[in-house]
């Protein structure tokens, strides 16, 4: 069992270590700035993201709950069915981020980093499940 959290525990580090490569090489590539930690634009882009956002936070955690009740019950050995949905919800999430940050942020430019983010997390996701990683 403790073999099952150290992989997990190492496919985390390189993933962030494959990010924060990845996003450095696009913020030279496009010419990016950086945007500063404490600005509103970190967050949410603009009110009408929040009021995307939200809603759809709200809603994905009760379907992940349903979908956990689900997997418990009748698939107690495994929990992929979750795990995908989880995955799902995020890229999804990141996706509607993508979107707002190039159509209504002030930096345009910075949804080519969240789309690195999702192109980087989609292939670890590949990686992981085609290579059977977790077991």
């Amino acid at each position: 069992m403790i073999w099952f959290f150290l992989r997990i525990a190492l496919i985390f580090v390189v993933i962030f270590i494959l990010m924060s490569t990845a996003k450095s090489l696009a913020r030279r590539i496009f010419n990016i700035e950086k945007v500063s930690e404490d600005s509103p634009s970190r967050n949410y882009v603009k009110q009408l993201h929040q009021e995307v956002d939200k809603p759809f936070i709200n809603y994905s955690l009760v379907i992940l709950f349903v979908v956990l009740v689900v997997d418990l019950v009748y698939f107690p050995e495994s929990y992929n069915l979750f795990i995908v949905t989880v995955l799902v919800f995020t890229f999804i999430r990141m996706l509607i981020r993508a979107f707002f940050e190039w159509k209504y942020s002030k930096y345009p430019k910075q949804f080519f980093l969240t789309l690195t983010e999702i192109v980087i997390l989609l292939a670890a996701v590949i990686v992981v499940a085609k290579f059977n990683l977790l077991y």
